[in-house]
This record gives C-alpha cells, structure tokens and sequence, in this order.
C-alpha cells in the first residue's frame, strides 16, 4: 500500500499532492500543541525539518513535508490515534485567519517537536469541530 493511500484511503481528490517519499517508508511525525487543538503534519525525516529549519523558505517545504495537510486527531487532544485533516476552524483558531498551510506546516515545525517515526499513518477524512 502506498503512503498516498495511507493517507488518503480511496477518497478521489484533485486537488490531493502526491507525497514526497523517504529513501524508507518511515515518516517523522512532529506535534504541535495546540490552544484548543493538537495538530500534527508528517515529515520525511529530521535531517530535512533540521535543514528547513536552519533557513526557512517555503520552496523547502516540498522537500520537507510528506503532504502538505495539517493533521488532528478525533479528539483534537494529543498525538495518537486516528487522524483526519484539521479544519480551516482549528488551524485559524490556533494561528490566527488568513495563514496559507505551507505558512501553518512552517509554524508547527519551528514551534512543534518531533514525535517519533511511523510506518502507517491511520486518517480518516475531515475532523469538523
């Protein structure tokens, strides 16, 4: 099965990009912890969030970033579980109206710690609060 469809299931999405690929299927989780919610996006390793990080830039991200989608859990709270994509609600509630989510993913990774690799990312969809 590929990321893509562990991401994504079999949802048909055209404005879906397809995920950058790791030299393995691992993903490097990283957790922001939120006002209201607990958000988290998915990167391809730390050497690449380190060298985002070292001199951000959003051309940068595509190389950083599995998908770009900010993920939150059914409960909003924590970073275990399944996931679906957080609303544009969550995101502003937490960063404020009118940030772009290449401009939320930069936050988290600045502003989140790294939560561990992954080989199986569970999402289901929107989360809706």
């Amino acid at each position: 099965m590929s990321l893509n469809e562990l991401f994504h299931g079999n949802q048909h999405d055209d404005t879906k990009k397809k995920p950058r690929r790791n030299s393995s299927t691992e993903v490097l989780q990283y957790f922001y912890k939120g006002k209201e919610t607990d958000l988290v996006i998915y990167v391809t390793s730390q050497a690449a969030a380190d060298d985002y990080l070292a001199s951000p830039s959003p051309s940068k991200l595509a190389n950083v970033v599995e998908v770009f989608k900010v993920f939150t859990n059914l409960d909003g709270k924590g970073a275990t579980g399944t996931f679906g994509e957080a609303s544009k609600a969550q995101l502003e509630n937490e960063f404020g109206k009118g940030k772009k989510v290449e401009e939320v993913i930069g936050l988290i990774l600045k502003e989140g710690v790294p939560n561990g690799k992954t080989n199986r990312v569970k999402t289901e969809g929107n989360f809706q609060k």
